[in-house]
């Protein structure tokens, strides 16, 4: 009989919940300087609707994310949950747990069935990230242009030769992006809608000495194989539901950030500064320690976002 293979899984949830949460409020922190350089590079746009446009899809992205991470912490807590009514039956009756039933147990049906559709809603929520940031993509780099609202059309756009997009740095950024992690994305919640849920298997470790369980749901082969770096991880290891939940996220968090340096070289390079700030009474600036040089108020938040998310741009 074949071994198992060991598990990876989240390790101290706290921690990593910690740390999701610190990414998230770094990507909070590069949204609100793409609102900045907007406004000094392009048009300053403090009081102006433009600016609750940008608000919106900001807030648009980051309720996605904030949703993703609350499913993420509502399928460790039906671990808990789980493994708390498994030992229950076990200690009162094994034979409930253990036994087989045809065609398949009821108990861990109902079990795969819950901690599917919360997996499924993670993808989903991290999915619809990318429609909402394309829009601001195009808002950005278009001239306020709103016709597009979804990243297949943002992506196909940047893939055509005769769009302008074509020979934009941010443009070949999409296209990385795209091919690396969103299109996988897409392609996975594209299956979970048009045809079916993939099954994230349920493991039952049973310490015969002690009589403890742990159940634990592992990620869909098929998901794996979507991402090179889960496939690669997934050779040696069972990959759990919740860490590839986990590796999602810090995808998605990873992906936009990488976009919105793009942005932000965009826009400088674009930039009309300082002619589209005339007759404006107030335009706050950042005096560089030791030479006293102006510029944009963004620029230390970027060079600390570069470090805490380790980009060579």
């Amino acid at each position: 009989m074949a071994t198992k293979k060991p598990l990876l899984d989240i390790g101290n949830r706290n921690e990593e919940f910690a740390r999701l949460s610190e990414r998230m409020a770094r990507l909070d922190e590069a949204f609100r300087m793409i609102l900045s350089d907007f406004s000094h590079h392009i048009e300053v746009i403090f009081f102006k609707q433009e600016k609750s446009d940008l608000l919106n899809i900001k807030a648009d992205v980051e309720y996605r994310l904030f949703a993703a991470q609350f499913h993420l912490r509502l399928l460790l807590q039906h671990h808990h949950d789980i493994e708390e009514e498994v030992q229950r039956i076990y200690s009162k009756d094994a034979k409930q747990i253990l036994q087989e039933v045809y065609p398949s147990h009821p108990l861990f049906d109902r079990h795969q069935n819950e901690a599917n559709a919360i997996f499924d809603s993670i993808v989903f929520h991290l999915a619809s990230i990318f429609d909402y940031f394309s829009a601001m993509i195009n808002f950005i780099c278009k001239k306020k242009d709103r016709s597009i609202t979804k990243w297949s059309n943002l992506a196909r756009a940047c893939r055509h030769p005769d769009n302008a997009y074509y020979a934009l740095p941010v443009g070949e950024e999409i296209r990385n992006q795209d091919r690396e992690f969103v299109q996988k994305l897409y392609e996975y919640r594209s299956r979970l809608i048009h045809e079916k849920s993939y099954v994230n298997p349920i493991r039952l470790t049973i310490d015969v000495m002690s009589g403890k369980t742990q159940v634990r749901f592992e990620a869909a082969s098929s998901l794996c194989k979507k991402f090179p770096s889960l496939e690669k991880k997934s050779v040696d290891n069972e990959i759990t539901a919740a860490f590839a939940a986990k590796f999602l996220m810090e995808e998605t968090i990873t992906s936009i950030v990488k976009l919105l340096f793009r942005l932000k070289a965009h826009m400088e390079s674009h930039s009309t500064y300082p002619n589209h700030i005339a007759g404006h009474e107030i335009i706050m600036l950042y005096s560089e320690p030791g030479t006293g040089r102006a510029y944009p108020m963004s620029k230390p938040y970027w060079e600390e976002l570069s470090k805490y998310f380790q980009l060579n741009l």
